[in-house]
């Protein structure tokens, strides 16, 4: 973010120029100095904030902005994981408001003998941990307040994990999710499956 000062050092401002390479262009304070200032048609532009139909040119602006979205991977805050006192193949991934059920939710899991390793999503988009961490699970339930699924959505999106592995346990009733809502979401599934692994075994 350019102040007056860093504007009047400069040149000329280009409101599209990717000055260091990180996908993310130079932006002014508005209103603080005449440089700061630019026109852009809404039709298509350069990176210099200049009218364009050439195909290069348009295409370097949409690549620039494909680094400025793995740029901000890495600028977000990072994933909380929350590993299981035990080994376990079978993880929750969660957010936001979510996060106090989820813990109450794994303390009583852990009653039943079930454990659950926990990844908190904190940012958007996605840091490498994100997938490296449902990847280490066969089985992810996506705990969400949320009627379409959008964290699932997007893990299935961004990722490349595969959706079979990700269960979505979703409440959006209005009220705050309940840690029971979480437990019965995960042994509706994990426990039918532990009692068919034991008659095999």
């Amino acid at each position: 973010m350019l102040d007056a000062g860093q504007l009047a050092k400069i040149e000329r401002f280009w409101r599209y120029y990717d000055h260091d390479n990180d996908g993310i262009p130079q932006r002014t304070l508005p209103g603080v100095h005449p440089k700061g200032a630019y026109f852009a048609r809404g039709s298509g532009h350069n990176q210099y904030g200049g009218y364009t139909e050439d195909s290069k040119e348009y295409q370097i602006v949409v690549d620039r902005l494909r680094k400025k979205w793995m740029t901000a991977a890495r600028l977000v805050p990072q994933a909380l994981v929350q590993p299981a006192p035990q080994k376990t193949d079978i993880a929750i991934v969660s957010l936001g408001s979510c996060d106090g059920a989820v813990h109450e939710a794994l303390t009583r899991l852990r009653e039943h003998g079930i454990h659950a390793d926990y990844l908190r999503v904190r940012g958007f988009p996605f840091g490498e941990e994100v997938e490296q961490f449902m990847q280490s699970h066969r089985i992810n339930f996506v705990v969400e307040q949320n009627r379409d699924a959008q964290l699932r959505s997007l893990l299935i999106m961004e990722t490349g994990v595969e959706k079979t592995r990700l269960r979505s346990i979703l409440h959006y009733n209005g009220m705050p999710i309940p840690a029971k809502y979480v437990v019965d979401g995960v042994m509706a599934v994990v426990s039918p499956q532990r009692a068919a692994a034991q008659l095999v075994g």
